[in-house]
């Protein structure tokens, strides 16, 4: 009976303990945001520049207009010079059953003197292609598609390649040779075939979405295998930072990976 009782209970905590595990992957974490700060110094600009980044939002899987409300909200609170979406707005437009013109509203409640953007993956699949571009229009961004954009007053050229997925990116002589260059790409992974830029912005990993203590993450997308979350330093001495996201794909579901925004402060 002993042994039974004993067992019985390695059971119960064992189910308690997955409960837990379950309802704060699917309710707590995927709520919780937290913003990261990124510091470049001396890198030759006339003044400060701080640029805010949000990445995946995938609206549609767990996350709401209001979600994305809220998230302005808290990008306004920064006060940044720039802000740029490194791609996939929606989750699956073809099942989404929120309001475009709505999530348009709240993006254009952004107040930057830039707001940039390029595509994702989820942009140019699901359907999503037909409204992306409008929806970037009526929120205030401009869509970059392997284009670059001087913002003379801040001192940075941004660079914005294609999707690598869905699209054919290319950024040669796009770089300037007055300004900082910034490259905004949604994979990661892209930046193997880029040299001479002193930083890269990217998402698409969710930083594992599911991120194991010490395991990782047990899968990375194509286009995430060799940078997943946070920064790293490129052989050629540009650094390549991956936001985690701020939404979630495949399954309504984060661990271990806090959705994240992320505030670059270039001096």
């Amino acid at each position: 009976m002993k042994i039974l009782r004993r067992l019985l209970l390695i059971l119960l905590a064992a189910a308690l303990l997955a409960g837990g595990v379950y309802v704060y992957a699917r309710y707590i974490e995927p709520r919780r945001l937290s913003v990261e700060t990124l510091t470049l110094p001396d890198a030759g600009l006339p003044a400060p520049v701080r640029v805010a980044v949000f990445s995946d939002v995938h609206l549609g899987n767990g996350v709401t207009t209001e979600d994305l409300r809220e998230l302005v909200r808290k990008i306004n609170e920064l006060q940044p010079d720039a802000v740029v979406f490194l791609g996939d707005l929606f989750d699956n437009y073809e099942e989404y059953e929120g309001d475009a013109d709505a999530d348009a509203a709240a993006l254009a409640g952004i107040s930057a003197q830039v707001k940039l953007a390029v595509w994702g993956n989820h942009d140019m699949g699901g359907g999503a292609y037909r409204v992306y571009p409008e929806v970037l229009q009526k929120g205030g961004f401009t869509l970059l598609e392997n284009e670059s954009f001087l913002a003379e007053d801040l001192g940075i050229c941004f660079i914005g390649a294609a999707d690598t997925i869905f699209g054919q990116p290319d950024v040669s002589g796009l770089a300037s040779e007055t300004m900082y260059n910034l490259l905004l790409v949604h994979e990661p992974d892209y930046g193997l075939e880029v040299e001479g830029i002193p930083l890269q912005l990217s998402g698409h990993s969710h930083g594992g979405q599911i991120y194991l203590p010490l395991l990782g993450a047990p899968h990375a997308p194509l286009g995430a295998r060799t940078w997943l979350r946070g920064l790293y330093e490129k052989k050629d001495g540009g650094q390549v930072y991956v936001n985690r996201g701020i939404g979630m794909s495949l399954a309504p579901y984060r661990f271990g990976s806090v959705p994240e925004l992320t505030v670059v402060d270039i001096t």
